[in-house]
């Protein structure tokens, strides 16, 4: 049973591996399947005195004859023989390799005549047929040296008669085990990719929605790109695009490779419809382009933290909040504003939002808030709360004796700057002052009430998030009525006066009876 999981995993692996690996090629070159032959013109005797007809299509293309021992094939329709006896890697080796592809002498005519003999010679070699006599091969008069080059032509061919031939199977793939884009040091960045190619040379590469600053790096190193750029066949690279440059959650690129195949070469015989006349080979060449393309996805991640009031759940601004990640190092910090605050393109993990301080008109919240990116998590929404401060001082003024409310007074508040905050005038009802800012505040008498002596204390008081709420008591003593010193001394000495006045009319009186 495990050994059956394995094997099915394996296969789960290839189908995935296979389904991002998209090519499509050239349509495959099919040789027509019939031709026209124009007229034939006799050549010169160039070697051993033998001598025969150009062969040519209507058209231009140069035929050559597979067997000498028949009439020239000229003027009439020939038909495509299909799985033919003569044709095999030697004789296209022959033919690409002969006139018109190569110039062998610079005379056409001579190039042509040294590419049929060869022909003739490879299949008299290879087939057992009597196309050329020793004295072509051997013996015979050579005027203008041309016998080598048959000769070497029809061993180089003989050397080439099991190469394939024909239009080989020309592609390129993009392969890569993922098409997702993974963060790293601010990049989105693909898993090597890696271009393979048959019968393939130079593969271009050009990138559909690439964002500005996307890079390409290769083993040399990393360059901006730029339009397109150019691979070799089976080298690897990777693709680069900017965090910076996702506004979404997700942007998606598309790397398409294209490449023009090698030049291909395979010939056909073709029969005339007269029998008579001779079968003819013909040589085609084309090239393939082929093209593939592979889409790449960068998942982005979007975090928005928005303060808000407690009770309201309207957004707030002036919090100072920091961001850090598991470790405890800090991402980055911030100002809250009323449209929020977004952060991209945090790698996967655990993160905290810590305040470090309050808006104004607002408690500190202590609480950290925590949160994970991952794979299914990835755009996400912070409400973090914060509560009104209650701020209240309730400022009342009594009688020292009695403790009882005193109006009349007028009382002044001050901030720590010495501007004034409140000015008012105290009722039996306590005076209540709220929405103070954190600070320092004091409280003075400017008047007293009617009757009582005016306080000379100055009561100061903290306003923050730890003392919110104060009560204020100023105490006023009567007033003490001291009579006129000049009044009181007047009325001493007519005391004095009266008593003294008196004590003599007794001693007067006391001395008389006497007498």
């Amino acid at each position: 049973m495990k050994k059956l999981c394995q094997k099915a995993k394996s296969l789960l692996t290839i189908i995935i591996t296979a389904a991002i690996v998209l090519t499509s090629v050239g349509s495959v070159h099919a040789a027509s399947d019939t031709i026209q032959l124009g007229q034939a013109t006799k050549t010169k005797s160039y070697i051993a005195g033998v001598s025969f007809s150009y062969k040519i299509t209507t058209d231009g293309k140069y035929l050559y004859c597979l067997n000498m021992n028949k009439n020239t094939a000229s003027n009439v329709q020939a038909n495509l023989v299909k799985n033919s006896k003569y044709i095999d890697g030697g004789l296209v080796y022959i033919l690409k390799n002969g006139y018109p592809n190569k110039d062998i002498t610079k005379d056409k005519d001579k190039d042509y005549y040294i590419t049929q003999t060869a022909v003739w010679w490879y299949l008299d070699k290879t087939t057992g047929s009597q196309n050329l006599g020793d004295q072509f091969k051997n013996s015979g008069s050579d005027a203008y040296g041309m016998r080598h080059y048959v000769k070497e032509l029809v061993e180089a061919g003989y050397q080439h008669r099991n190469d394939s031939y024909g239009i080989s199977n020309t592609k390129i793939q993009l392969i890569s085990s993922d098409t997702s884009m993974t963060l790293s040091n601010n990049f989105y960045v693909t898993k090597d990719i890696k271009v393979n190619g048959t019968n393939i040379s130079t593969i271009n590469i050009s990138i559909d929605n690439a964002p500005e600053g996307t890079l390409v790096e290769k083993a040399g190193g990393s360059t901006t790109y730029s339009g397109a750029f150019v691979v070799k066949a089976n080298e690897t690279f990777r693709i680069k695009v900017p965090a910076t440059a996702i506004k979404g959650t997700s942007v998606s690129i598309k790397l398409n490779a294209a490449a023009q195949g090698y030049t291909q070469y395979s010939a056909y015989e073709y029969k005339p419809v007269d029998s008579n006349m001779q079968n003819v080979a013909l040589l085609e060449k084309s090239s393939k382009k082929v093209s593939t393309s592979l889409n790449y996805t960068a998942d982005s991640s979007r975090v928005t933290v928005v303060k808000v009031d407690t009770n309201t759940k309207e957004a707030i601004a002036g919090a100072h909040l920091v961001l850090k990640d598991s470790a405890g190092n800090v991402i980055t910090s911030w100002d809250s504003t009323i449209n929020g605050h977004v952060i991209r393109n945090l790698a996967n993990g655990t993160y905290t939002i810590e305040e470090t301080s309050a808006p104004t008109g607002y408690l500190l919240n202590k609480n950290i808030t925590k949160f994970t990116i991952s794979d299914t998590k990835r755009d996400i929404k912070i409400l973090i709360e914060n509560a009104p401060k209650k701020v209240v001082v309730n400022i009342s003024k009594v009688d020292q004796a009695t403790n009882a409310p005193l109006a009349g007074a007028v009382l002044v508040v001050r901030d720590s700057t010495g501007t004034q905050i409140a000015r008012f005038t105290t009722t039996e009802n306590t005076y209540v002052l709220t929405d103070l800012k954190n600070g320092t505040y004091t409280v003075e008498e400017e008047t007293a009430p009617a009757g009582y002596m005016k306080s000379t204390d100055k009561i100061t008081f903290t306003v923050d998030d730890a003392h919110l709420s104060h009560q204020i008591t100023f105490v006023n003593a009567k007033e003490v009525i001291v009579p006129d010193t000049a009044s009181v001394s007047s009325i001493i000495m007519l005391i004095l006066g009266i008593v003294i006045t008196g004590a003599g009319i007794r001693f007067i009186y006391k001395n008389g009876q006497r007498a």
